[in-house]
């Protein structure tokens, strides 16, 4: 399977019952994006705001653009960079999103020590307004490659840090601005395990995911915020994960309920985990997969939730056309609803490889579609919008 990078990203949702998201609305493509921008590798969705990554403009600068809803339409509105990003920095590889502020990952930057850097919306513009690294990090260490924001608190994970064993930081906002607050790594987390590669947060709750653990069977870990500070709480693994599964590639959560994306389960098939919080514990209460889902096709490299409507990426279905399922909570289980694929997708577009969703709206990444020829460096990107 072909990779740009890792762009696992969530941002919590208030736990709500939604109808199936199935009807394609818009197709959207930045307003200078060009082959090989790599437009659609990273998406985030907040209410009628939609962000977009294309980490390889501009040299591999990258940008992120962001699109707002007015009336029945969607317009781009800004066009984002970090105040320091250089060429090779791949500004825009993960993103996130909370009401009015955007987080943007840049793990290419300095060396690959990595930054995030955080836009809030004043009036009708984003400015950015901090830069943030890791207390201890440094060159390689890739912060920025996954990122989560919930309110007034950033997960940034740094999977590449401590030999690549892994790390992810947690920044809160303060009257002196945003400051770190903790340095997280799981209780059996070793080298080469990746913890910090997929990051998601709900309210005081945050899963980190360790694709690499474990002979790459891998695991998600659950962190609470407490009174002495934020604290593991849980472990989590597939039923049926092992070696070279790749458990916690992609992760969400949403109230008491998480998904967790082990794409290359099943001779790469791919399978999705929801979990559900009971009282003080953490329990598998499904196994997700595509009806159509095969060998290679990577289910789950991407997955977003909102209320009880989960949407999973699958960007090497059809000859890498992709396509997105859409699963929707019963009062029993979860059960597919939709299939969805973009108005124009054709093989090798790796339709899906970002997923997000917020309440009935969700955005569907294509980093590879629209090729002056079909190979992925001529690829513009682009990122298309459904709704229920």
């Amino acid at each position: 399977m072909p990779l740009l990078v890792s762009t696992a990203s969530a941002v919590g949702a208030n736990p709500r019952t939604t109808p199936p998201v199935g009807t394609q609305v818009a197709e959207l493509k930045g307003s200078d994006t060009v082959a090989g921008d790599g437009f659609g590798v990273s998406v985030a969705i907040s209410d009628t705001t939609i962000v977009v990554g294309a980490l390889v403009h501009a040299n591999k600068a990258g940008r992120a653009y962001v699109f707002t809803k007015t009336g029945a339409s969607w317009r781009q509105t800004a066009d984002l960079k970090g105040s320091g990003t250089v060429a090779g920095d791949y500004f825009g590889e993960s993103l996130a999103i909370s009401g009015t502020r955007i987080i943007v990952g840049a793990g290419g930057h300095a060396k690959s020590a990595g930054r995030a850097y955080v836009f809030t919306k004043t009036g009708a513009s984003w400015r950015q307004t901090a830069e943030l690294k890791g207390s201890d990090t440094v060159a390689g260490d890739y912060f920025g490659e996954s990122l989560a924001i919930s309110g007034a608190t950033i997960i940034v994970g740094a999977g590449g840090h401590a030999k690549s064993g892994g790390r992810a930081y947690v920044f809160t906002d303060t009257a002196r601005g945003w400051e770190q607050v903790a340095e997280l790594k799981g209780s059996d987390t070793v080298a080469s395990d990746g913890f910090g590669s997929s990051a998601a947060i709900s309210g005081t709750t945050v899963i980190v995911g360790a694709d690499g653990h474990a002979k790459s069977a891998g695991r998600a870990y659950v962190f609470t915020d407490t009174a002495s500070g934020w604290k593991q709480v849980a472990e989590l693994k597939g039923s049926d994960t092992v070696a070279g599964d790749g458990f916690g590639v992609s992760l969400v959560a949403s109230g008491t309920t998480a998904v967790v994306g082990a794409p290359l389960h099943a001779k790469d098939a791919g399978r999705a985990y929801v979990f559900t919080k009971t009282a003080a514990s953490w329990k598998q209460a499904a196994e997700l997969k595509g009806s159509d889902t095969g060998a290679d096709d990577g289910f789950a490299w991407s997955v977003a939730i909102s209320g009880t409507t989960a949407v999973v990426g699958t960007p090497f279905h059809a000859k890498s056309a992709g396509r997105a399922y859409v699963f929707a909570k019963t009062a029993t289980s979860w059960k597919q609803a939709a299939e969805l694929k973009g108005s124009d997708t054709v093989a090798n577009d790796y339709f899906a490889y970002s997923v997000a969703i917020s309440g009935t709206t969700a955005v569907v990444g294509a980093p590879y579609s629209d090729q002056a020829v079909p190979t992925p460096a001529n690829a513009i990107g682009k990122a298309y919008v459904f709704e229920a």
